[in-house]
């Protein structure tokens, strides 16, 4: 008989409704007989109670015969296994695990379903599901086993999340995969574009629109948030078609922006736990500045439009915020805070965001354009509401309502 053999060691599965005193009767018990309590586990789904414990039963002891007396008499139903496979039981796997969450209408099933076949066609074992919703099933969280030994390499990553962000985009289900480590439950930096994302719609298309040239500038934008031109040269070329608008104009439409839903909320959560939140943004930052400002964020960076007697020059002052500067703002602002980038969440809808969302933790494509899709940890865009990215953080609707 091998050391890792236990003839004595049973699996207990306790189920039924839940109450009050279930778990402290069988380990009293456990303590009793000197029996040995090697694992245990539970869940409370709907008000149904789901118990599992591993123990170690010594010959000739009344424990097993007091559990089920104890069980029936809570009204509960008790299952008794051996345990077998103690080899592989007992080894720790080293394979990294990947937190799969799905947030959409899943109660029929069929998310679910190709989902979790996509999984195991790849030999991925689901260890743990949990709910993120109370009543209608809309938010799932996966955590999948990787088959052992395997080393995940970062572009591995990029490409099964590839796959899973196109499948969830087929059920009509908003989908995201990280690594289930550490860093995906200790995040604390922010980094967030502001139009399309923190605010509706493109700021400099209305500022346009008070030049008259809005198609125009509308047409350049789209061209660059789809990656399709330059983002430096798409900002000069819209930014030179507003010469001559008085500053004053400009300033009068910061009012009239809406934010995106759940923005607000979004933001006041995060501060009420300590993160550190900014934007950095394409746009301008006399509308940035005050976003900043209204929300006591802790950074905002953004374009400087030159003014001169009152009026825009159609120039911009300084360096120009573009992709590589939103990726580098990300990574001084970690420095600053002293966290690591994989504590970070970038957020945002375009070509100019890429670089920035390659380089977080977690990168968040909200409603976006498919070029960013293809990069992002995430997909947002079946929900509107951008306090729906709390979810990745593994809360569920009880901690929302507590925050």
């Amino acid at each position: 008989m091998t050391k890792t053999e236990h003839p004595d060691r049973l699996v207990l599965h306790i189920a039924g409704a839940d109450r009050t005193g279930v778990t402290a009767r069988l380990t009293e018990i456990i303590a009793q007989e000197d029996a040995a309590l090697i694992n245990i586990g539970q869940s409370v789904l709907n008000g149904y109670l789901m118990l599992s414990a591993v123990v170690d039963l010594p010959k000739n002891s009344y424990a097993l015969r007091k559990i089920l007396f104890a069980v029936a008499d809570l009204g509960l139903r008790l299952e008794v296994m051996p345990f077998k496979h103690a080899a592989e039981s007992a080894e720790v796997s080293e394979a990294p695990a990947l937190a799969v969450t799905l947030l959409g209408p899943l109660s029929t099933g069929k998310a679910t379903a190709e989902i979790t076949r996509f999984l195991a066609e790849r030999h991925m074992n689901i260890r743990e599901i949990r709910s993120l919703s109370d009543v209608e099933l809309n938010g799932l969280e996966l955590i999948a086993d990787l088959p052992s030994g395997t080393d995940l390499k970062p572009f591995e990553l990029a490409s099964l999340r590839g796959e899973l962000l196109r499948l969830g985009m087929q059920l009509g289900v908003d989908l995201a995969v990280q690594k289930d480590d550490i860093f995906r439950r200790t995040k604390r930096l922010v980094c967030m574009d502001v139009d399309s994302t923190f605010v509706k719609g493109e700021f400099i298309d209305e500022l346009a629109e008070l030049v008259g040239v809005k198609e125009q500038v509308a047409a350049i934008t789209a061209r660059a948030m789809r990656g399709e031109i330059d983002f430096k040269g798409a900002l000069t070329e819209r930014v030179k078609l507003l010469e001559g608008l008085p500053f004053e104009r400009a300033r009068s439409l910061i009012d009239k922006f809406e934010l995106t839903p759940g923005a607000e909320q979004w933001v006041k959560k995060l501060q009420s736990l300590g993160y550190r939140i900014g934007l950095v943004s394409g746009g301008f930052t006399f509308f940035v500045d005050v976003l900043k400002q209204r929300f006591g964020l802790d950074f905002a960076f953004a374009n400087e439009l030159e003014v001169e007697g009152g009026k825009l020059t159609g120039r911009v002052r300084g360096a120009i915020v573009d992709g590589e500067r939103k990726a580098q703002v990300l990574k001084d602002m970690a420095q600053v805070y002293s966290c690591r980038l994989e504590q970070s969440i970038a957020i945002g809808d375009g070509a100019n965001d890429i670089l920035m969302l390659q380089t977080a933790g977690l990168g968040i494509a909200f409603r976006a354009k498919p070029k960013l899709q293809e990069v992002a940890s995430f997909s947002l865009n079946h929900h509107e509401r951008l306090d729906t990215l709390l979810y990745l953080m593994g809360w569920n609707e009880r901690d929302l309502r507590t925050v």
